[in-house]
């Protein structure tokens, strides 16, 4: 049985580890549609909750609405990019190669219907920068190591380091349009497919709360895995 059904329930947790007392909270949004990016400068946390997109820009929500809408009348689809954030997990879960917190997140993640790629903190991104760039420097807190940067999203060598856990799914665009696309017949004929009747122009959308549950039930799973091996 698939656990997806009970983990709308889990996006926030109670943790307890002998070592440890947090809420782990696990919140996503829409960051992309279409190949049209939010405004980092205009990102808020409350906005997610307040349009039908999951925006956490108003200003990306108003363009995405005419673009969905767009893309509906034409018969056409839009992929879209959910970003989710887990904040409050310890450092010292996961496991340097086998059960790594980075590998069962991309697991989980690609496991969603329609997921075609998955990037951990700066993902692809750090293919692009240098040894210092991408580093995520340390220095002295008063509670302990405080890193200056988080370009690794809170995974370092498949375990987490106590900054936020971060996670990037691009979703494909809804291969089910109502435009006319050339294919074959069983028997190897040429034809067209299209779809008729109901039709969803960005299925992404209704991927935020999917990724924050699967996000949880990683983390509950690595949870439950650190109890076990550290009591």
């Amino acid at each position: 049985m698939s656990p997806r059904p009970i983990a709308p329930a889990m996006p926030t947790m109670p943790m307890t580890p002998s070592t440890v007392s947090a809420i782990i909270a696990a919140a996503g949004g829409v960051s992309e549609i279409g190949g049209d990016a939010i405004d980092l400068a205009n990102f808020d946390a409350q906005e997610i909750g307040r349009n039908s997109l999951f925006c956490p820009d108003a200003t990306a929500a108003a363009r995405w609405e005419a673009l969905v809408d767009d893309a509906r009348k034409s018969g056409s689809s839009l992929g879209a990019v959910v970003e989710c954030v887990a904040t409050g997990v310890p450092a010292g879960w996961g496991a340097p190669l086998y059960a790594k917190l980075d590998a069962e997140l991309a697991h989980a993640m690609m496991g969603i219907n329609a997921v075609k790629g998955v990037e951990i903190g700066d993902g692809f991104a750090a293919a692009r920068n240098t040894g210092e760039g991408n580093a995520d420097p340390m220095r002295p807190g008063s509670e302990g190591p405080e890193f200056l940067a988080n370009h690794a999203g809170g995974i370092a060598g498949g375990i987490s380091t106590g900054q936020p856990v971060s996670v990037r799914v691009a979703f494909k665009p809804t291969s089910s349009i109502l435009t006319p696309m050339p294919t074959i017949t069983r028997e190897g004929e040429a034809t067209e497919l299209f779809t008729k009747g109901r039709h969803d122009p960005c299925v992404g959308i209704r991927g935020v709360p999917v990724v924050e549950a699967m996000m949880a039930l990683v983390l509950a799973d690595q949870k439950l895995l650190h109890r076990g091996q550290c009591g």
